[in-house]
């Protein structure tokens, strides 16, 4: 099979592990980004189209017309949102999408992209807001999945005609899955060989944070709780932010703890507590009732935003718990998150829909 992963930029590599996957078990797979992430990311076929991405010119604009991915994300509700722009924002993508279409015809004869056999789209967004592009491979008989793995549900919302028109919804995110009963939950895949190895550094206990966006990790209670523990014990936080990729493993490996997010709801664990925990960094964040139930085998340090300084006085004070948890991580990432095993189970979701055998599935 041909398996092409459509998305705005490389989220945290964890795309490039996808095509990995696709590969080591026998298809051929490729990797369309809108644009380059800005922590330097491999990547595969990157379009380089303006008028999206990080820039902060852009931001302004979005803040202006109140653009939906420009809203407040939040966990622990069952509201589903649908992405439904105003007037002004409606008539900026029309201006964009006229200086897109002869770029992404370009792009899609240079590397045949109408020849794949099942199209993920990363978020549920494709090239088009209204899927008009979607809309036509599935009329195709393409096999359509939107995988939905960061604040694309909890802030933009969903895109009405890419979600109709998607034959598998797949989620890594615990409070997604929760909300959505046509999410079905898939481990994010991660290579733990890609990891340098933690060498703690100094006499200082070291506790890395690294947020991409302050208010989702919960960033001023987490400096809140070190700070009011640094006159007392030797402990500092290390915050990990505007790095590139490689950078800010060098960082964290250099670093006795780490501290994933803190705030409240089900946002869980990602990609930066796959990281620490591969290195035998031992990890603290935030799981919710639920959440420690459906990963009882889970190896994290757990805290709240109410004892966060409590725990951190432990993990500071205490060598042996700071050891288990350290020694508990790696085992349970290669059997939850290796990429090939996520690659496997992925499949076995194919061929559940008959799609690996042209069967229609639906």
């Amino acid at each position: 099979m041909r398996i092409l992963h459509v998305s705005p930029q490389n989220y945290t590599g964890v795309l490039t592990l996808y095509l990995k996957g696709h590969r080591a078990l026998g298809h051929e797979s490729r990797l369309v980004t809108f644009y380059r992430a800005k922590n330097a990311y491999e990547e595969d076929i990157c379009l380089d189209l303006p008028f999206v991405g990080p820039m902060e010119w852009l931001w302004k604009v979005k803040r202006l017309v109140g653009a939906g991915s420009m809203r407040v994300p939040f966990t622990g509700t069952s509201e589903r949102i649908i992405w439904s722009p105003g007037f002004v924002e409606r008539l900026l993508l029309g201006f964009r999408n006229a200086v897109w279409t002869p770029r992404i015809a370009r792009a899609t004869a240079l590397y045949s992209l109408d020849d794949f056999d099942i199209y993920h789209y990363e978020g549920g967004m494709s090239f088009f807001r209204d899927g008009r592009d979607v809309i036509r491979l599935k009329k195709a008989g393409k096999r359509i999945v939107s995988s939905y793995h960061g604040l694309d549900l909890r802030m933009r919302g969903a895109i009405k005609p890419v979600w109709d028109a998607t034959d598998l919804h797949l989620t890594c995110e615990f409070d997604l899955f929760c909300r959505y009963p046509e999410l079905e939950y898939i481990f994010l895949p991660f290579d733990p060989s890609a990891m340098p190895a933690a060498k703690p550094r100094g006499d200082r206990i070291r506790i890395c944070h690294a947020p991409r966006i302050r208010a989702v990790k919960g960033t001023e209670t987490v400096i809140s709780a070190v700070e009011s523990l640094q006159g007392s014990l030797p402990v500092e936080l290390v915050l990990i932010e505007g790095l590139s990729h490689a950078e800010a493993l060098a960082v964290k490996s250099t670093c006795h703890a780490a501290i994933d997010q803190i705030a409240d709801g089900d946002m869980g664990y990602g990609v930066n507590s796959l990281e620490s925990l591969s290195m035998g960094i031992p990890t603290i964040t935030n799981l919710s009732e639920r959440y420690r139930e459906f990963i009882p085998d889970h190896p994290f340090i757990l805290a709240t935003p109410d004892n966060l300084a409590r725990v951190l006085r432990e993990v500071v004070l205490d060598d042996d718990l700071r050891r288990k948890h350290g020694e508990a991580g790696p085992g349970w990432i290669q059997e939850r998150h290796h990429w090939l095993k996520v690659a496997r189970s992925l499949h076995d979701t194919y061929r559940r829909l008959g799609w690996e055998n042209g069967e229609s599935g639906r």
